[in-house]
């Protein structure tokens, strides 16, 4: 397992740390995962994350690839 952190902002300007996890191990599929530094997970979709329960919503901070 592998990963790394990249900045991301609420819409009114606030800062957070995302966390990837990526599955490096052999398959087919490699898996993908965010955090918050908190340990809550987030789901993207596209340049957004946010958590299940909709209270944090956050943008990339800078262009970033999956």
């Amino acid at each position: 397992m592998a990963f790394r952190q990249f900045p991301a902002t609420t819409d009114d300007g606030e800062s957070w740390i995302v966390i990837e996890f990526k599955d490096e191990d052999g398959g087919a599929a490699h898996s993908t995962r965010y955090e918050l530094a908190d340990g809550r997970a987030l789901v993207r979709e596209g340049g957004r994350l946010s958590t299940a329960d909709g209270e944090v919503t956050l943008s990339l901070s800078q262009p970033y690839r999956a």
